[in-house]
């Protein structure tokens, strides 16, 4: 089984489902919104009538729906062999989530972060002599846009550290890298752990990246601009990549960084890939979500 978080229609994490939901024995697809999850199913049963799909309701910003989400896929028979942490946040002004936490962070790194523990055991136990599970965080080369997340600021975060709407988002995206490594490390390979830039076509929807400015006078993506535009299918095949390549499957992969369907070493800031920094945000969290893993 595959569980995708954040798959409406028309994202990344819609299309990997859609992509995988024809091969997979089951694609355990998420989201806030239970009418829009309900598009996303039906969608994908046009397209493979035979597929095999489960909505989940999850919203990644609150601790306690993420605990109770964690339950109900607990409680499921089948085992669950990828999860692809792909529900996200897009930047957006300053503001806290019920745990009073920046909404940003709280959607992109502390909700996924206690999701994934609370179900890796589950995870852990799929394993077999022939096939290794797989966690993927999606993160993005936006990470590297930061000079370092400041992990003492995350259970107390102020409207005055963001400048812009961008600052809180590449954090999170540097804490997704870092996870990834703590993670990695921690598991050994008895499940291999990815993160990876998909690619910049949600920049089209931040609150301060005007139409003109994305687009040109054609209507096209403004090639003018210092990013790396990517259709939503070019974009998911490299979380696609991550969750199936068999190149990957080796233990010594675990903790690698993909851009454009490739592991790459060039593109990640020393700052995330810093294992003492990583052990230090793994621990800073935890407190935040009140347990130990």
């Amino acid at each position: 089984a595959v569980l995708i978080t954040g798959t409406s229609i028309g994202g990344i994490g819609f299309e990997a489902a859609r992509v995988i939901a024809k091969y997979a024995n089951l694609v355990i697809i998420t989201g806030y919104d239970a009418e829009r999850l309900q598009h996303s199913v039906d969608a994908i049963k046009k397209e493979f009538p035979h597929a095999s799909i489960r909505k989940l309701i999850l919203d990644v910003s609150s601790l306690a729906a993420v605990s109770k989400a964690a339950a109900e896929v607990n409680a499921y028979p089948e085992p669950l062999h990828i999860l692809i942490n792909n529900a996200a946040a897009t930047p957006a002004k300053f503001s806290v989530t019920e745990d009073g936490l920046e909404r940003q962070m709280a959607t992109n790194h502390i909700g996924p972060f206690l999701f994934t523990n609370l179900i890796l055991p589950k995870i852990v136990a799929s394993r077999t002599p022939s096939l290794t599970p797989r966690v993927i965080f999606i993160s993005s080369d936006a990470h590297a846009f930061t000079p370092g997340l400041d992990i003492s600021t995350l259970a107390q975060p102020t409207p005055e550290k963001y400048k812009t709407v961008f600052e809180p988002y590449k954090d999170t995206k540097s804490a997704n890298v870092l996870t990834t490594v703590e993670l990695a490390s921690r598991l050994k390979g008895k499940v291999n752990v990815y993160t990876l830039h998909p690619g910049c076509e949600l920049a089209r929807y931040s609150v301060d990246a005007r139409p003109t400015e994305i687009l040109d006078a054609d209507g096209q993506p403004n090639k003018d601009l210092p990013y790396e535009w990517k259709t939503v299918p070019e974009g998911a095949a490299t979380t696609v990549v991550a969750a199936f390549d068999p190149g990957l499957h080796f233990a010594d992969k675990s903790g690698a960084y993909l851009r454009d369907c490739q592991v790459t070493k060039d593109d990640v800031a020393p700052h995330s890939i810093d294992p003492e920094r990583a052990s230090q945000l793994w621990k800073a969290t935890e407190k935040i979500v009140g347990q130990s893993f």
